[in-house]
């Protein structure tokens, strides 16, 4: 009969132990590079089509390989990271034909959580929502795009919110966060050119999204919404160099069939 000893039993734990603690730790690590990398790339701080070398980025983050890949198979799942056979990861490129998608997609959706947010009013949300305005007024002073993106993403996430459909309010969200990369190249093309008027129209938008809500006015909000993404679109072809379609502008309650792109 075999007797194992107490230290070998006590070493056989701290084994288990130390596994454990490093695989903790490593996807604490993998998690913190997800998140650092995926700001990043939504941010336009990263470009699409740039190379995303593991080697550079355990420099980059002082870790080793192990949470750098899984922080890459994560960004790969969402889209945002292409990861080829044999070939270094790369921010995946923004394709004519998903921005076209996602047009179409983002004025069908927008248009309905608007709508219903105008007649499910919520006096407390649009209180929220004036000071994200102020917000979004300092950091416009400050030039500073990536807070400026995280305010907006509030003012319109706390509209969404009032819609009281979880299924609408998912997938608005997710829109746009794809359209954050779009935001962000709008935003860094307007610094030296169009700041301030920008900055002008945007206030100006906000606050008519908040008179609509506040009276409840549905044809005005559906209106509205149609202008934003029109107006979107708009800028979105502008920073891409492409002529702006004659029927890129959209009227009240007309969806759109085609593609712009």
């Amino acid at each position: 009969m075999v007797t194992v000893s107490k230290y070998s039993k006590l070493r056989r734990r701290s084994n288990v132990t130390m596994t454990k603690t490093a695989g903790s730790t490593s996807r604490v690590l993998a998690e913190s590079i997800y998140t650092s990398l995926k700001e990043d790339i939504l941010n336009a701080e990263i470009p699409p089509e740039s190379l995303l070398e593991e080697s550079d980025l355990m420099r980059r983050f002082e870790v080793s390989r192990t949470p750098v890949r899984e922080a890459l198979r994560r960004l790969s799942g969402d889209k945002l990271v292409t990861i080829e056979p044999r070939r270094s990861a790369y921010v995946s490129t923004l394709t004519l034909d998903e921005i076209s998608a996602f047009f179409e997609a983002y004025q069908i959706t927008q248009r309905a959580i608007f709508i219903l947010s105008a007649s499910r009013n919520d006096s407390d949300k649009i209180d929220t929502m004036m000071g994200v305005e102020e917000d979004i007024a300092t950091a416009y002073l400050d030039k500073d795009i990536a807070t400026i993106k995280k305010l907006n993403d509030r003012f319109y996430g706390l509209v969404a919110d009032g819609c009281s459909n979880k299924f609408l309010y998912d997938s608005y969200i997710k829109l746009r966060e794809f359209g954050s990369r779009l935001s962000a190249l709008i935003h860094k093309s307007l610094i030296d050119d169009d700041w301030e008027s920008h900055f002008a129209m945007l206030k100006s938008d906000h606050a008519e999204i908040i008179a609509a809500l506040k009276a409840r006015d549905c044809a005005a909000i559906s209106n509205i919404a149609d202008q934003d993404v029109a107006l979107y679109r708009k800028k979105v072809l502008q920073v891409l160099e492409r002529p702006s379609p004659v029927d890129a502008e959209i009227t009240p309650l007309t969806i759109a069939s085609k593609r712009y792109f």
